[in-house]
């Protein structure tokens, strides 16, 4: 272990548990270290503003770098945590296999999976990664991406790149605007053939997209629009219940 990075972790850790400023004397102290030590660390962290000091009183404090790192370790831990006891209720419910996927790039990459009951399924294993456009669950992510990431996806991926599976420029902007009108997207067989596909969105607290959470199943399985339904439902009921976990409230998303 790198013993001047393993003192650097400790010193926000001692200003993190104390919560308030430090002078270099009480850091020094509390770390059982030569001033000079803690006075390099301290001037290494404040160029990154991960530490800030006051001139006045000559302490220091945590600064405003960390916030955003946090709320990133936040949201990735907390999503996959709070996301598997819904994906194995949805997967109770739907008797069939429930997913959690997130953008990556271009792509939707699944983070977590839970396996319903059936013995004949649509296999999709945790790992695997997709363009966008692939499927309900991933559409769901590029429904609520920006419009200038949607204008460049559809440049670099739909219009120029050879992307399975193909599709034709106007029908999937069409197909976006009413995913996020409705709040879910069902697609069949685009790119499994006779598999059927539903995906609806988780959002952060924040109000920011998180992932889309959704089923995919045999066609056999959903064949009738009753049916159908009652699994939408169902996806977007644990979708919302996702959403609510990670705390969010709800706003005007589905435009």
């Amino acid at each position: 272990m790198i013993q001047s990075l393993l003192r650097s972790m400790e010193l926000l850790e001692v200003l993190k548990e104390k919560n308030r400023n430090f002078s270099i004397a009480e850091l020094a102290e509390a770390m059982d270290l030569p001033p000079s030590t803690v006075h390099r660390i301290l001037q290494t962290f404040c160029e990154k503003k991960y530490v800030i000091r006051d001139d006045r009183s000559h302490t220091y404090r945590l600064g405003p770098a960390l916030i955003p790192l946090g709320k990133a370790a936040a949201r990735g831990i907390r999503l996959q945590d709070a996301a598997h006891s819904i994906l194995t209720q949805l997967a109770k419910q739907t008797k069939e296999d429930a997913y959690l996927v997130i953008p990556v790039g271009n792509k939707g990459l699944v983070i977590e999976k839970v396996d319903g009951p059936s013995h004949l399924k649509v296999v999709e294993e945790f790992g695997y990664e997709m363009y966008m456009h692939c499927g309900a669950i991933r559409k769901v992510l590029l429904a609520w991406q920006t419009p200038t990431f949607i204008d460049e996806y559809f440049k670099t991926i739909i219009i120029h790149d050879q992307a399975f599976p193909h599709v034709r420029p106007d029908d999937l902007r069409g197909e976006l605007k009413k995913i996020r009108q409705e709040g879910y997207a069902i697609t069949r067989g685009e790119y499994v053939n006779d598999a059927v596909g539903i995906g609806a969105p988780v959002f952060n607290s924040e109000g920011e997209l998180a992932g889309s959470i959704g089923i995919i199943a045999p066609e056999i399985r959903i064949d009738t629009p009753e049916l159908l339904a009652t699994q939408r439902d169902l996806v977007q009921f644990y979708a919302s219940a996702l959403s609510s976990d990670l705390g969010y409230e709800k706003h005007d998303v589905f435009q």
